[in-house]
């Protein structure tokens, strides 16, 4: 941190705030808030006058509240910039700190937080994980017994610069403690409150656990665990080191912690199953290892940021194993464990692979993003026809892309659409367009697809990601599939405008598969919601007009579904032959006017109407050959 400091290209704002970030990639405009210290920077020298003659004492939460700090502070010795805080909050304005700072005059009371906007090319998002509160896990009586402890406070009482110089005490009376007992995964593998792994968890209490050894060769160290995971290069060889050290380890998830009233001992009661029974064991101490979970603001920050994030409320990535530490907002980056669990290892990994991917962005004078984006025509738009924008578009891009001012029409900024197509398929009014998928485009290929023998045909929407990679490998695979299948790809199951399905069965279609992602896949963040969502309402109204079952499908293929995409194709095709001639062809009659009604607006999109007629001569052309031949 001093030689970023120092480092003449970086600034350094510590007690800032991000307030808001607009634009869009190598153009960003953040607002930042510089909370008032009220000590001035230019002039505090950190000699630390004023904190000695602070008559106020308050819970210290560098130190995990175990020790006090005073109300005029900084957080610890090494902080950079050495600029002691005045926290208001416990301040009492007795004005010693003013008389102690004496002809410096660093303190300033009347000092007000000062807002700042930056123009910014590339942004990196580094603010971490936070940790699970055990209290809420009676059973292991955190915060009702003195001597049950966390990690990070077992960290600051064996710490040589901490409150206690390195003396490992019980909270209870001071003593040191003879045998102790590390419990994992408290509050992570657990369905009640984190289901998933924390990651680090397993190292970082053998690391606590062989540093204490080190120190105190005849304590007695207990590890509780479910399973040690050690997956990276030298960490099985460390936890060997660990168990040539005398440290123990038990398998198995303690259930509960009774304490002596008396000694303030403790009872930990697990099951071990390496012995196959429950046993009980006293300590003088529990470290509980609890799990690594998002910040306490993730939420406040992902609306911010405008990225998204994951179910267990982690910053989601563009693509896992593709684009592992990019945001789906083009021009930001995350870096450590504010995506989810990490060492230090992977930390820094991360932080270098964040810092090369902003530096290409800062030494580009211009930046190129895909061709494939939306398209508004102004004249359509609600808000021109009607007064008023619906914003449907607004709620279907996860991009923010699309922006209403008032009652103008929407407007697409171009440098941050992904091309998903959300938007598009989603306008009641047809007022947007996607480039190079565009609806005349695509019912082009629809007509020309099912020109011939309509009734037989499968018509498989694809999304290019997944359901198209996964027809791609069912054919290199050989997998054995009808031959009636004609695929059609766009860019996201977010895509598929219902007014194509529509089109598909007024022109005779016997089958329409809907296709794209698995939910957790997506290339487009939340575009196969999208089209999940609209998926789920043709379905619906399909059953309302009792088309027979299978004649619509929808599933979710990956690229490496080759088998399941020809599977599926294969028994829509059975539910083809299970229904005669005569009864596809009355059903097909009987739902055609449904189908024309819902598509008596499409005809006026442009391009449409010439698109139709341009293939519907090239169609005649080819079964005029066909017969001729």
């Amino acid at each position: 941190m001093v030689d970023a400091a120092r480092q003449p290209k970086i600034d350094v704002r510590t007690y800032t705030e991000v307030e808001s970030v607009e634009g869009f990639v190598g153009n960003f405009k953040v607002t930042l808030r510089e909370k008032a210290k009220h000590v001035l920077a230019d002039r505090c020298n950190g000699c630390g006058d004023c904190a000695r003659v602070c008559p106020i004492e308050v819970p210290n939460y560098y130190e995990m509240n175990l020790a006090p700090r005073k109300a005029v502070y900084i957080p610890m010795s090494q902080s950079v910039p050495l600029v002691y805080t005045v926290d208001l909050d416990a301040c009492i304005h007795c004005y010693k700190c003013v008389e102690a700072c004496g002809p410096l005059k660093a303190i300033d009371f009347s000092q007000e937080d000062k807002y700042v906007q930056e123009d910014i090319g590339a942004i990196v998002v580094a603010t971490g994980f936070g940790h699970f509160d055990p209290s809420v896990m009676e059973e292991y009586g955190y915060g009702r017994f003195p001597n049950v402890i966390t990690s990070m406070e077992m960290e600051r009482l064996n710490n040589s610069a901490g409150l206690t110089a390195g003396n490992l005490i019980r909270p209870s009376d001071r003593k040191n403690p003879q045998k102790l007992a590390f419990i994992n995964c408290v509050g992570s593998r657990d369905k009640r409150y984190n289901p998933g792994c924390s990651n680090f968890c397993c190292m970082y209490s053998i690391k606590n656990a062989v540093l204490l050894k080190q120190m105190y060769p005849n304590v007695d160290i207990t590890i509780y665990y479910m399973d040690i995971r050690t997956p990276s290069k030298g960490y099985e060889e460390f936890y060997d080191r660990a168990r040539e050290m005398g440290i123990h380890f038990v398998q198995g998830r303690p259930s509960l912690i009774t304490e002596d009233e008396e000694t303030h001992n403790l009872f930990v009661h697990s099951e071990d199953i390496s012995l196959g029974r429950v046993i009980e064991k006293e300590y003088d101490m529990v470290m509980l290892n609890q799990a690594a979970v998002p910040q306490p603001d993730q939420n406040h920050m992902s609306s911010v940021l405008n990225v998204v994030q994951s179910p267990g409320g982690w910053f989601m990535e563009y693509h896992p194993k593709l684009r592992p530490i990019d945001s789906p907002t083009d021009g930001i980056f995350f870096a450590g464990a504010c995506q989810g669990p990490k060492d230090i290892p992977a930390s820094v990994a991360a932080g270098s692979a964040a810092a090369s991917r902003a530096s290409r962005i800062l030494h580009s004078e211009k930046w190129e993003i895909e061709p494939i984006v939306a398209v508004v025509w102004p004249d359509r738009c609600s808000a021109t026809t009607k007064g008023r924008a619906c914003g449907l578009c607004v709620k279907a891009c996860p991009y923010g892309a699309v922006v209403i001012d008032g009652d103008k029409a929407a407007e697409i900024i171009t440098a941050k659409c992904h091309g998903c197509g959300g938007c598009v398929a989603e306008c009641p009014e047809d007022a947007i367009t996607q480039m190079h998928y565009t609806d005349a485009q695509i019912l082009s290929q629809i007509r020309a697809l099912l020109a011939d023998k309509p009734e037989e045909k499968i018509l498989a929407f694809r999304c290019q990601w997944c359901s198209y990679g996964g027809a791609d490998l069912a054919g290199t695979s050989h997998f054995e599939y009808t031959a009636n299948e004609r695929g059609l790809r766009v860019m996201c199951s977010a895509r598929m405008d219902s007014d194509f399905i529509y089109e598909a069965y007024r022109l005779g279609a016997g089958a329409v598969l809907y296709s794209g992602c698995h939910p957790q896949d997506c290339h487009y963040i939340t575009g196969q919601k999208v089209g999940a969502k609209r998926a789920d309402r043709l379905k619906k109204m399909f059953e309302r007009m009792n088309m027979t079952d299978g004649r619509f499908r929808v599933e979710w293929i990956s690229a490496a579904e080759g088998d399941k995409y020809a599977r599926v194709l294969n028994e829509m095709q059975m539910t083809l032959d299970n229904m005669s001639p005569e009864e596809l062809r009355d059903e097909i009659e009987r739902l055609k006017p449904d189908m024309e009604k819902r598509l008596k607006r499409f005809p006026g999109v442009p391009g449409v109407s010439e698109a139709m007629d341009y293939s519907d001569t090239l169609v005649d052309a080819i079964l005029k050959a066909k017969e001729t031949s």
